[in-house]
């Protein structure tokens, strides 16, 4: 049961991968969409929700592009938010493998086929994570491609702005001490992309929509519920994705700063509160035994969080 969606559909494709992939007003959609559709190897389609107009794809189009029936759009009449636009798409999929991804990303060739052939029923994997320039090329560093393998969840009781979460958390220490581990366990995942199957996604529950506007978070709800329904976040160095950081004034829609921090704070509370039942593990268990040793996590970060539910009890 997805929060306020029911899911209806039994059957689907047996090795295809559905690409689901939340806009809204992203000029660079045409980019991702053709690099996909070149890349992919496998049997595959792509599922477009775009949260309001203007639309920049319609079903018309698309097929003369890349064939027909290879993607679907549901242009939705308004901004639902981007939890409830993967939802939808999640559930309008017909594959057996969801790859999510931002709407403006590139992949590795034949990434699905490699994504597939390594992957267990409650994981969810990151691909290689590399940064798209302006000009559509990969940010290089020392005249390499840059990269990062590993990320974090942030301190929310070391950061300055709140009770948050911080957005990124790029592990770059871990990413450089184990190069040659070619599949491996990561606390978190960049939201702009990770691959799971799709029942592994309904039992996780999709996501909450109490903040349905708040477009943040989005990988900790999905992976942290996963590390403590017993589950295992892992990324995957055979294949990547790159995305295309974008500043706020960037974006093609405004971006509301209280919603942002409501959903912020939000989250942060709810999983420190050990709200979530049925739970295989505690929050406690994910600082202090499973990842004990993240950055921006002090010492005392045990007593900090015992301290923090006796003053909000």
């Amino acid at each position: 049961m997805v929060y306020g969606l029911e899911r209806t559909d039994k059957e689907h494709g047996m090795d295809k991968v559905s690409i689901i992939i939340p806009a809204r007003n992203e000029k660079n959609i045409v980019h991702t969409l053709f690099d996909i559709a070149k890349k992919a190897r496998g049997d595959i389609e792509i599922i477009v929700g775009t949260n309001g107009s203007p639309y920049h794809i319609n079903n018309l189009s698309i097929d003369s592009i890349l064939g027909k029936g290879r993607i679907k759009a549901i242009n939705f009449p308004e901004n639902i938010g981007i939890k409830g636009n993967i939802n939808t798409l999640a559930l309008s999929a017909s594959g057996k493998y969801l790859f999510k991804l931002d709407a403006h990303t590139s992949v590795g060739e034949g990434f699905d086929e490699i994504l597939k052939a390594d992957m267990q029923d409650d994981w969810i994997v990151m691909p290689r994570f590399k940064i798209i320039k302006d000009d559509w090329s990969i940010q290089m560093r020392d005249g390499k491609e840059e990269f990062y393998d590993y990320f974090f969840l942030s301190c929310p009781f070391t950061d300055k702005r709140g009770l948050r979460f911080k957005a990124g958390g790029h592990w770059g220490e871990k990413t450089a001490e184990k190069l040659d581990v070619l599949i491996d366990e990561t606390p978190q995942i960049h939201g702009s992309g990770w691959f799971m199957t799709k029942d592994r996604f309904f039992e996780l529950g999709g996501f909450p929509l109490q903040d349905p506007y708040g477009h943040g978070q989005e990988p900790v709800w999905i992976g942290l519920r996963n590390w403590l329904m017993g589950g295992k976040v892992m990324v995957n160095k055979k294949t990547w994705y790159a995305h295309l950081h974008q500043s706020s004034n960037q974006r093609g829609y405004p971006e509301n700063r209280h919603h942002t921090e409501q959903t912020y704070n939000s989250v942060a509370s709810y999983w420190l509160s050990d709200k979530e039942p049925n739970l295989l593990h505690k929050f406690d268990w994910f600082i202090s035994e499973k990842f004990p040793n993240m950055p921006t996590w002090p010492n005392n970060s045990v007593e900090l969080l015992k301290r923090w539910r006796e003053q909000n009890a």
